[in-house]
């Protein structure tokens, strides 16, 4: 079983790694259309996919004992983080290795907060500099590959644990 995870975590680890290379590679981050966000749903739909399989494919091995929903979760909860991970090294190396797209998202973050506090009106003129000055170091302290890993670790266990427990109970129905 474990080296049925390991090949299905790293097989769609690998190809939602390869989306996100996509968006910030194409600076696909610069824009808001519908282009742009599909690396972002592919990151949602591929571990996802990666799970359906796995759970799929252990269903249909013939074990000494039927698979319960226990191993089944289990399972898939591994291979989420096994994609999760992947993603996280991929990160990691645009975020340490990439200067420069970094340094443009951040300025498109910059931009944004700034476009956003000048445009609220709940905020007096007078505290707008400051409003702006603690949304950029909110961002600055929460923009890391720590904070990055853990939104992927939860995005991708979450995603995984729905996904097997609606295969394996839909299979189980039939």
């Amino acid at each position: 079983m474990f080296k049925r995870i390991t090949i299905y975590g790293i097989a769609f680890g690998s190809l939602s790694a390869a989306m996100l290379l996509v968006q910030y590679f194409n600076g696909l981050y610069k824009t808001r259309s519908f282009v742009a966000s599909l690396p972002v749903i592919f990151n949602l739909l591929i571990p996802a996919f990666g799970v359906y399989l796995f759970v799929k494919s252990l269903m249909s091995v013939k074990f000494d004992k039927p698979i319960n929903m226990g191993k089944a979760l289990f399972g898939s909860l591994v291979v989420s983080l096994l994609v999760a991970l992947c993603n996280i090294a991929a990160f990691r190396h645009i975020y340490s290795n990439e200067p420069q797209i970094m340094k443009e998202y951040r300025g498109l973050q910059y931009a944004s907060i700034e476009k956003y506090v000048k445009s609220d009106s709940s905020i007096p003129e007078s505290d707008k500099a400051k409003a702006i000055k603690e949304k950029v170091d909110n961002f600055e302290d929460n923009f890391s590959v720590s904070s990055f890993g853990v939104n992927q670790i939860w995005m991708c266990l979450s995603t995984g644990m729905v996904v097997a427990l609606l295969v394996f109970v839909r299979n189980h129905r039939m």
